[in-house]
């Protein structure tokens, strides 16, 4: 009989944690799906790789690779974690059917998976040495700075831009640890045109945050603060274009850039979000917004695809 006890109990005990299992698999899908954020990631990675391949300050290979990468992925699903937590509330009030108001996974679940990312972050970027290890912790700790709102949340909330783009610089620290890992140095000692790229990715994140809470009149809610509400449709689109702008500029200070065709690239890819913001201020519809945010979720991945390609053109020139 007792026997039979522990049995039951086990098997309870595996079934409950495969059903824990499919809940997390069931998140990422819904919250981090591979098909968009792996894109990303990967070209993120893959432009770092090249910036500084080409100024021939790479001294990891192999496996170190793998780990960078890993640990890469592992810190922008975190940054989820974060995000999940702290927009709980309201999900709860207007987006019920998100994992974490249905009870898919609650809180409590979000600070476990932050916590072990948080050791998997060190232990992934430690094995290419000390600089990352370093440049890795400043990361985590400007991640746990901006979770908890820098520790004056009534003071940063209301004003949403600041909000933003003081938790978009976390990208810029992420960059320099991953320069850090892949070429051993210390973050003050490194070759300028890592500083250029750092500071680009940040910009680039700000056009994502930025552009994917601009909204048309129809499509404003109550509850959810927007960029459009206050700067208004024409200024947060103007908001969004000088962050491309200085995007491109700081692009071309990289000093391994071949320049085949980019300036005209960058131009290109200018040229398109004005048009498309152009077409979302005239027309005030919802197709028009729904495609001026989706457009600025894709222009990162643009860029990079751009910066990806100068790379590959250098090779053979």
């Amino acid at each position: 009989m007792a026997s039979h006890d522990k049995e039951h109990g086990l098997y309870d005990y595996r079934s409950l944690r495969k059903d824990q299992f499919l809940r997390w698999i069931q998140f990422i899908k819904e919250r981090f799906h591979p098909g968009s954020h792996f894109v990303m990631i990967f070209l993120f990675l893959i432009g770092h790789y090249f910036v500084a391949e080409a100024s021939e300050y790479v001294t990891v290979s192999g496996i170190d690779i793998v780990f960078i990468m890993i640990g890469t992925a592992i810190f922008f699903l975190k940054l989820r974690f974060y995000d999940e937590i702290k927009d709980y509330e309201l999900d709860v009030e207007i987006k019920p059917h998100r994992p974490l108001p249905r009870g898919l996974l609650t809180p409590f679940d979000m600070k476990k998976g932050i916590e072990n990312c948080i050791v998997l972050e060190i232990i992934f970027f430690s094995a290419c040495g000390k600089p990352g290890l370093l440049m890795i912790l400043l990361a985590i700790g400007y991640s746990l700075l901006m979770y908890n709102e820098f520790f004056i949340p009534k003071l940063i909330r209301p004003h949403l831009t600041t909000y933003a783009t003081s938790h978009t610089i976390v990208t810029l620290f992420l960059s320099l640890t991953i320069f850090s890992a892949l070429g051993s140095q210390w973050f003050w000692a490194m070759d300028p045109d890592f500083y250029y790229f750092a500071i680009m990715n940040w910009v680039l994140f700000n056009i994502f945050e930025l552009g994917r809470k601009t909204f048309q009149p129809d499509e404003e809610k109550d509850a959810i603060e927007s960029y459009s509400k206050i700067w208004t449709r024409p200024g947060a689109f103007l908001l969004v274009f000088i962050q491309a702008v200085i995007a491109s500029y700081l692009l071309l200070q990289v000093s391994t850039l071949y320049f085949f065709h980019i300036q005209k690239l960058l131009a290109a890819s200018l040229g398109l979000l004005a048009l498309i913001g152009l077409v979302y201020i005239i027309i005030p519809k919802k197709s028009t917004g729904k495609m001026y945010r989706g457009f600025s979720s894709l222009y990162i991945i643009i860029f990079y695809t751009i910066i990806l390609g100068n790379y590959l053109v250098r090779q053979f020139y």
